[in-house]
């Protein structure tokens, strides 16, 4: 495919701005999720995309992810409202690359010489921005931002690192608060027993409190030939779901299947839990695969 510059540019090309930089292009799909699967396979990269602040100007719901090219940093995933111009866009042009952000070096947002007239700052995923009105139909939308509104929307504020003994007591908490009762010398000791290539705990923090955890083991299969990465917990902060959380831990955990040579990666959605069960298949999982039955010993 052309490089990411390149399908900026051609979206971009409207936009008659003496400083504008390359921020961010937007792919429209009426099924975000489904969109983020296809990106991967098109860029050749995978990313985890993150929820962001909806874009006011196109009526759309937003998520960001990084690119796979430095000069344009940003891809947002664009899911239309049942009305509103990204809607209208949609239905002249069908799925695709729809919206081009570019960044300006100054806050004046608009050059008073300038032939363009943009529209009042409406919220957006990267902060404050402007609309270039007056485009044709079908064309794509073009949207002004600056440094100053960007910063703090696009630096990911969740980090996944591996669990020590200094987390037992929140991992505890969280596993306590999802029906489990465990202390935090319960997940010392079950850390300990993790601490193997072929065990892992995760967590996600954010700003030095833990947000959620993983937990995860790979073992080989003996009618392949090959190894299979299980995950056995995955608990999130009630507070802090629709964050993002889940869908980054789970993106690690697949890492490391990677990184061990698995061929699968599987886990376990209770019936009492729907909406888990949700989040595994729109990040791929296939639930028709195999029915697990447990007895207890």
């Amino acid at each position: 495919m052309r490089d990411l510059a390149e399908i900026w540019s051609s979206l971009a090309a409207g936009a008659r701005s003496p400083d504008r930089q390359p921020l961010a292009i937007g792919w429209a799909s009426v099924e975000s999720d489904r969109a983020a699967r296809e990106l991967d396979e098109l860029l050749e990269q995978r990313s985890i995309p993150r929820p962001a602040p909806r874009s006011v100007a196109l009526g759309a719901a937003c998520r960001l992810r990084h690119s796979s090219d430095p000069t344009v940093p940003w891809i947002i995933l664009l899911e239309p409202d049942t009305e509103g111009r990204l809607a209208a866009f949609l239905a002249r042009s069908g799925e695709g690359w729809a919206a081009a952000w570019l960044a300006r070096s100054n806050d004046r947002r608009v050059d008073p010489e300038s032939p363009d007239i943009w529209s009042s700052p409406r919220p957006g995923p990267l902060g404050s921005e402007r609309l270039l009105l007056g485009g044709r139909p079908g064309e794509p939308h073009r949207l002004v931002a600056t440094a100053a509104t960007i910063g703090a929307m696009t630096d990911s504020p969740i980090s996944i690192r591996p669990a020590t003994a200094d987390d037992a007591e929140a991992i505890a908490s969280l596993f306590t608060d999802e029906g489990y009762p465990a202390g935090p010398t319960d997940i010392v000791e079950r850390l300990s027993r993790f601490a193997t290539r072929e065990s892992r705990v995760l967590v996600a923090e954010h700003e030095d409190s833990v947000l959620g955890f993983l937990a995860l083991h790979a073992l080989p299969r003996f009618e392949h030939g090959d190894w299979i990465v299980r995950i056995l917990a995955l608990v999130v902060d009630a507070g802090a779901r629709e964050r993002g959380v889940g869908r980054a831990l789970m993106g690690q955990a697949e890492e490391i299947g990677r990184e061990v040579g698995a061929a699968f990666i599987e886990i376990t959605a209770g019936h009492h839990r729907p909406e888990a069960r949700r989040l595994y298949e729109t990040l791929g999982y296939d639930a028709s695969i195999a029915a697990y039955l447990r007895k207890k010993l």
